[in-house]
């Protein structure tokens, strides 16, 4: 019985967990970038003796990201940009490479250098990028090999990177990753767009719909583990 509230208490503590990833999902839900997030839950048990096992109740194991692409939003901005296919932009992140899917770029007002939301710049094979202030918007194309021009002048190249196994890079916040000790680069090119960029890959109704399943769980095993403590409970006072 003292197992079974164990159990219990471990399947509350999990469902709870999931509860927060799926809220966090559906927070993120139109964050230009975002990949979903989902547990990987084990059942753990403990051998007592060779006759004997206890369930100890499930736990989140890891948490993996799900590298499906998400959904592309048509834009009249020049600057932004989404990755056709499998691929991350790179940014400069205090000299570590910070990966994403989020292709909205700005143009810095000081320094004239392409960057996202943060102000932080994207690179640029050759270093940042930089374009003229008397440049205009409209002037500027981005090609599907990430060469960027301002009117007939190049003035530099996206760098856009894949890898061999998307599940090695580390997160980093909600909208990026930086590469893993054991992430390898791919030889396979990097296709970009222009006036468009990427969404979360979280699908709104199918999170409702986890939310309200894994809702009605909580209830169960709440209800569950009441019972075996009010049973308890009785048998001790006996």
């Amino acid at each position: 019985m003292i197992n079974g509230l164990y159990s219990g208490a471990a399947a509350m503590q999990t469902l709870a967990k999931q509860q927060e990833l799926i809220s966090s999902n559906l927070m993120h839900a139109n964050s230009s970038g975002h990949r979903r997030v989902q547990p990987a839950i084990k059942q753990r048990f403990e051998e007592t003796s060779p006759n004997t096992t206890l369930d100890l109740g499930p736990e989140v194991e890891a948490l993996t990201s799900d590298f499906t692409p998400g959904r592309i939003t048509p834009t009249e901005r020049p600057l932004d940009i989404s990755i056709a296919g499998d691929g991350f932009f790179v940014y400069e992140n205090g000299g570590q490479p910070y990966l994403t899917r989020n292709g909205r770029l700005f143009r810095d007002p000081v320094s004239n250098a392409l960057v996202n939301e943060e102000g932080v710049p994207i690179r640029g094979e050759n270093g940042p990028i930089t374009i003229d202030r008397d440049v205009s918007d409209r002037e500027i194309t981005i090609s599907s090999d990430g060469t960027v021009s301002a009117g007939d002048r190049e003035v530099g190249r996206i760098q856009a990177v894949a890898y061999e196994n998307n599940g090695t890079l580390i997160p980093v916040g909600a909208l990026g990753f930086t590469p893993g000790p054991n992430s390898v680069e791919s030889d396979a090119p990097v296709k970009i767009t222009q006036f468009g960029h990427e969404l979360s890959n979280v699908q709104p109704v199918s999170e409702l719909i986890a939310l309200i399943v894994n809702t009605r769980q909580h209830e169960a095993v709440e209800k569950a583990t009441r019972t075996l403590s009010d049973s308890l409970k009785e048998y001790i006072r006996s």
